[in-house]
């Protein structure tokens, strides 16, 4: 089955205007003959894969709690997903259903977007989620030098740590002072858990990288913290940016206009006046 225009959409139990606005920009000024449209969903895997195969829905990209939970249900799984355990963007071609993982590809493009060169760096990695392991599957890849996994469920960093062959440090006050770079992948602080900060303030550490990947709001409580300590910071909306723009690629074929994007993004973040 397939649809005109093409369908593409978002998965989530809490869904974000942002995203969907951002991407019909994108096909309306590109002269694209798609759509998209956010779905707040609570239902079993299972049916969710059915629903995008049976109505021909092109892309879609995946966020919490389905990251983990759509895998048995894939036709194929991308070899980056695979190794990281976790999907954020399904692609449907002609009714098989394969998923990826650009989830560590927007991180590492955000930092390098900033100029920043995770490879050699001392990083600390809070959580324990599917973006926490996209994150640090994409860190190890780029050779950084993970100093460890903190969360405070201890038992699932330690899950994390040990598929992904990585050092756990424990819960989160046990967090180090020694680090150039610390990246925070919990939902703390997001729309859906407003003004939540889960990083304890011995933590933040002035003059480090601070790095929140929670997209909305733009400045969460702990990168307001960061940028009273001096820190540099990076906004996670950049993160979701970069993600945005490899599922535009998947779904399209079209190279994504960053610039354009950043634009948009940003507008979109801007309070209601």
């Amino acid at each position: 089955m397939h649809s005109f225009p093409t369908l593409c959409c978002s998965i989530a139990s809490h869904p974000s205007p942002s995203g969907q606005a951002v991407h019909n920009a994108l096909y309306e000024k590109l002269g694209l003959p798609f759509r998209y449209v956010a779905f707040g969903v609570h239902a079993d895997p299972g049916s969710i894969v059915n629903a995008i195969r049976t109505l021909g829905i092109r892309g879609a990209g995946i966020t919490m709690p389905y990251k983990e939970t759509l895998l048995p249900y894939l036709d194929e799984i991308d070899e980056d997903a695979s190794q990281i355990g976790a999907i954020n963007t399904l692609v449907n071609e002609n009714g098989c259903i394969k998923g990826y993982n650009v989830d560590w590809l927007g991180a590492m493009r955000a930092l390098e977007h900033q100029g920043i060169d995770v490879s050699g760096q001392k990083v600390v990695l809070v959580g324990a989620g599917g973006a926490a392991r996209a994150i640090a599957f994409g860190l190890k890849k780029k050779g950084a030098q993970l100093i460890g996994i903190y969360n405070r469920t201890e038992s699932r960093g330690q899950t994390l740590a040990t598929d992904l062959e990585l050092p756990f440090g424990g819960n989160l006050s046990n967090i180090p002072s020694q680090y150039d770079l610390l990246v925070h992948a919990t939902s703390a602080g997001h729309l859906s858990q407003p003004q939540q900060c889960v990083i304890p303030d011995h933590a933040i550490v002035p003059k480090r990288i601070i790095f929140d990947v929670v997209p909305e709001p733009k400045n969460t409580p702990l990168l307001q913290l960061a940028r009273k300590k001096d820190c540099k910071i990076i906004y996670g909306y950049s993160m979701r940016m970069h993600q945005a723009a490899a599922q535009f690629e998947l779904y399209t074929g079209e190279t994504a206009p960053l610039e354009l994007m950043e634009s948009l993004f940003l507008k979109q973040l801007e309070p209601p006046s």
